[in-house]
């Protein structure tokens, strides 16, 4: 009887650390792109916009033909203030494997849940020609994120590379700023 006790003194603090608001808000500055092959991509555009102190982002891909193998090199650096640079990750992976599986690193998962909720289209392998694969209005709910997370700025690399020759390069430059959810 006393564990049910423990249990139900303990649900308050369980509530309170899983609804607790953040107090960051992860912005992007810029995002560029580059080395975009006009023999893979018809159409490779993005936009990005500030509202509200929130970033959104806007993506189009159109592919001239069917794709099979895509390969993405992705690595994600991190400065806190006064510190020397970090760096998160720095990998190469299976980008067909990736858009289909489930992700040990939360980081991915959280990238590939919010791909899927704001495209308009199944991003998955094969990509087919002609096809517009578009994300619109895609921004980073901090609700996904741990609820500390350190202030600080962070750029992301993201090569993609389509039958072993890189197709596009895009940087993301970013910060995580303290953002207060209560009014004064």
């Amino acid at each position: 009887m006393s564990l049910w006790i423990k249990w139900i003194c303990l649900f308050p603090i369980f509530k309170f650390v899983i609804t607790e608001e953040r107090n960051f808000r992860v912005i992007f500055d810029n995002i560029s792109l580059s080395n975009v092959d006009p023999e893979v991509f018809e159409r490779f555009d993005c936009e990005l916009y500030q509202i509200d102190n929130r970033s959104y982002v806007d993506t189009s891909h159109i592919f001239r033909e069917t794709v099979t193998d895509l390969k993405v090199h992705a690595a994600l650096d991190f400065w806190k203030a006064k510190s020397p640079k970090m760096t998160i990750y720095d990998i190469e992976f299976d980008g067909c494997h990736f858009l289909q599986n489930v992700h040990k690193n939360r980081l991915f998962n959280i990238y590939a849940k919010n791909l899927k909720k704001y495209s308009n289209i199944s991003f998955k392998c094969p990509f087919q020609a002609n096809v517009l694969y578009a994300v619109k209005n895609m921004t980073m709910n901090e609700d996904d994120f741990p609820s500390f997370l350190p202030l600080g700025k962070f750029r992301s690399l993201l090569e993609y590379s389509v039958n072993q020759k890189l197709s596009a390069r895009a940087y993301i430059n970013g910060k995580i700023i303290s953002y207060s959810t209560r009014p004064f």
